[in-house]
């Protein structure tokens, strides 16, 4: 039996980086403005760690893949 593709990894393949963020953006626009000013402020107050997180992944991956 075969396994179930990762998601992201389907999607982006297909469609690219410009088609995942005017759908994103088709999303954003079909939220009620609660709903907005809830993922803003959850992205106001998590999104820093999260993209150090992020910075700090990618530089040891990065330092792995040189040795």
């Amino acid at each position: 039996m075969r396994s179930m593709p990762h998601f992201s990894r389907v999607f982006t393949r297909r469609i690219g980086p410009v088609g995942v963020a005017l759908t994103a953006w088709d999303i954003w626009r079909r939220l009620p403005p609660e709903y907005r000013r809830q993922i803003m402020a959850a992205t106001r107050k998590h999104g820093p760690r999260i993209a150090s997180e992020g910075a700090r992944l990618y530089r040891d991956y990065r330092k792995r893949v040189k040795q």
